[in-house]
């Protein structure tokens, strides 16, 4: 049942600026002054060594976003061109294999160079080692659709956002079940204006791969922010096992499983973020324990978190029915 807490309807705010994250487009960073990098990625399967195809590679930025995104080729092979000078993280992830994150890069000069190359090895999963170890699991994409792809990677570095369409939609129609292309298909779409095909293509790629971030972040805020509560559960757990650190997400689930009449694990989510360095902007984390503590005969409880709250944000519009809502419990 959906909660009638007075101040239920405002907790949509929470997942705000998350809906900026996800309508990041997948990007390089200009080079500076100091010069521009390549950085090539080599990915071996870590139990025999051999070349691991069709996995995703994220270049991750200085400031923790992601600066740009390939898929390896057949020989485990991707590169990231025109990278410029700072500190980056390469992290690899997909289907049967452990998500692996690769030590920080020094680019565009001092300890970097013009051309580096990195190598990283990934583990299959228990599951998929004991069902059918080797490169046999690995998806095969079609040479055709590997090409096109490859091209709507660059067209989209260049923001040249119709050409990065058009490649997007020649791989899908080579592989039906590129989900990579997909989900780098819905990001144009964002880019063009269009929402609904946005929504069409990210659908697409978390049902080939539910472990993408972008999708299911676009995915999570969209449903959220049309008040549709259990289409976007799915999505933010998954955004959320992704960045389990991210309060913005954190208590957008909350809130999410609130609504759903999930208290249990509202106040289980809710409770993580307090914990978390930025937990401050999102105070009204503590409402949403206070509320899913209703009618546990928990007062006591309650008043803590209304207290927290009033501490964290003082003069936000919820303070005033908070203090009324502290005072009526004190009167008790």
């Amino acid at each position: 049942m959906r909660s009638s807490h007075l101040w239920s309807l405002t907790l949509a705010l929470a997942f705000f600026s998350a809906a900026s994250a996800a309508q990041q487009p997948t990007t390089m960073s200009a080079g500076s002054s100091a010069g521009i990098t390549t950085i090539t990625v080599r990915v071996t399967y870590q139990q025999n060594h051999w070349p691991a195809p069709a996995l995703r590679v994220e270049l991750l930025s200085p400031l923790g976003g992601m600066a740009g995104m390939r898929t390896t080729d057949g020989n485990g092979g991707a590169t990231f061109d025109g990278v410029g000078t700072g500190r980056y993280q390469v992290r690899v992830s997909g289907p049967n294999v452990e998500t692996t994150t690769s030590e920080t890069i020094e680019t565009g000069g001092g300890q970097g160079g013009p051309y580096i190359t990195e190598r990283i090895e990934v583990r299959l999963t228990e599951k998929a080692e004991a069902n059918a170890p080797g490169p046999a699991l690995a998806v095969v994409i079609p040479e055709a659709a590997r090409q096109e792809f490859n091209l709507g990677s660059k067209e989209m570095d260049k923001k040249h956002w119709e050409e990065a369409k058009d490649h997007f939609q020649k791989a899908i129609a080579a592989f039906p079940k590129y989900a990579e292309a997909f989900n780098n298909l819905g990001q144009v779409e964002i880019q063009l204006k269009d929402g609904k095909n946005a929504v069409e293509a990210f659908r697409s790629a978390t049902q080939i791969d539910p472990t993408l971030q972008q999708a299911n972040l676009y995915l999570g805020h969209f449903y959220y922010e049309n008040i549709q509560y259990k289409e976007a559960e799915p999505y933010l757990l998954h955004a959320a096992a992704d960045q389990p650190k991210n309060a913005q997400l954190l208590t957008a689930l909350a809130n999410t499983e609130m609504q759903n009449g999930e208290s249990d694990l509202a106040l289980a989510t809710a409770r993580k973020v307090p914990s978390l360095p930025d937990h401050k902007h999102f105070a009204i984390s503590h409402l949403i324990v206070a509320q899913a503590l209703t009618g546990t005969h928990q007062d006591d409880e309650i008043a803590k978190e209304y207290e927290k709250y009033l501490k964290e944000a003082p003069d936000s519009p919820l303070a005033p029915r908070v203090r009324d809502a502290l005072a009526k419990l004190k009167t008790k």
